[in-house]
């Protein structure tokens, strides 16, 4: 278990960042949000934490407390912090330092979490927080309402790498894949035309992986950040020696690859793969994962049925 870094009142008043916005990484799980996580997380005014199952807990239980009940809800979060390989999860003197400033309400619950591996890790300036749980792709009107200057870079793999790295990572059945990267894309989509380009930007995996500098480039334009070469070298990070303690992120340790990119050709079955294109045809060509001649066979067989 690691340990709490522990920041004294003076360093704790003075990174007053209540008002900073977050960043949200979605998409389905095994799209690549935790290797975006890390890489953005590198810069030095950008602090992406772990996946916010806590967030969730939060919503459901915070108005319901008092500020007498706090130490309760910190040390049940604790386990939660823990599970996801949180880098230096927060104690509770922490927590009650930053609400007797900022107060209690869940924006300024969440946004201490969200903070705090950026004051652990002793950032000076912090431009964004946020965290790469692929779920918040369901609960954008929730992050909207509560986080209004929030934004969210949609994360987009392949269905079949997808499909292949669900099933040999997390034991997902095929059924159960699909659909996850179906709703995903279809909540992502709809965050994206509601909210405009200004709030969200929609990336690729392979694009993010053939062409790292350039794609962070211009994730750094979209957050309003110089550049910084750091994000490169995101696997010599502490945050990324902790996630990788999980067997399905130990890769995280290694530069970036690509050899992911087709790699459902050695784990699926031929007939996986037809079920995944008869599922999900018409948005794999869009996004250019399948051409119009294999479009085109495979709706007009389905057609014909």
């Amino acid at each position: 278990m690691m340990t709490s870094a522990v920041l004294t009142e003076p360093q704790l008043i003075a990174k007053d960042w209540i008002n900073v916005p977050p960043v949200f990484i979605v998409g389905c799980p095994r799209s690549g949000t935790t290797l975006l996580r890390l890489m953005l997380s590198a810069h030095s005014r950008i602090s992406i934490s772990s996946e916010g199952a806590y967030i969730y807990w939060l919503r459901s239980r915070l108005p319901s407390r008092v500020k007498s009940d706090l130490k309760s809800l910190h040390r049940q979060i604790a386990p939660l912090l823990e599970r996801e390989k949180f880098f230096r999860p927060p104690g509770f003197d922490q927590l009650l330092g930053w609400v007797e400033q900022f107060g209690a309400d869940l924006h300024s619950v969440i946004t201490f979490y969200g903070t705090w591996e950026a004051r652990a890790a002793g950032k000076e300036r912090l431009a964004w927080w946020g965290d790469n749980a692929p779920y918040h792709v369901y609960h954008v009107p929730f992050f909207n309402h509560l986080f209004p200057k929030s934004k969210l870079i949609l994360m987009v793999r392949d269905p079949r790498d997808v499909c292949a790295s669900s099933k040999a990572a997390l034991d997902y059945d095929l059924h159960t894949a699909v659909g996850a990267w179906e709703k995903s894309l279809l909540d992502g989509v709809l965050a994206e035309s509601s909210l405009g380009p200004e709030r969200v930007r929609r990336l690729k995996y392979e694009d993010l992986v053939t062409a790292p500098h350039a794609r962070l480039q211009d994730l750094c334009d979209f957050l309003g950040v110089d550049y910084d070469e750091r994000m490169l070298n995101y696997n010599h990070s502490d945050a990324a020696k902790a996630v990788a303690q999980l067997e399905h992120h130990k890769n995280l340790l290694r530069p970036v690859f690509v050899t992911s990119i087709g790699r459902y050709r050695q784990l699926l079955t031929d007939e996986e793969i037809a079920t995944i294109h008869r599922r999900l045809y018409s948005p794999m060509t869009c996004l250019g994962y399948l051409s119009y001649e294999d479009y085109e066979e495979i709706s007009r067989n389905e057609i014909r049925q």
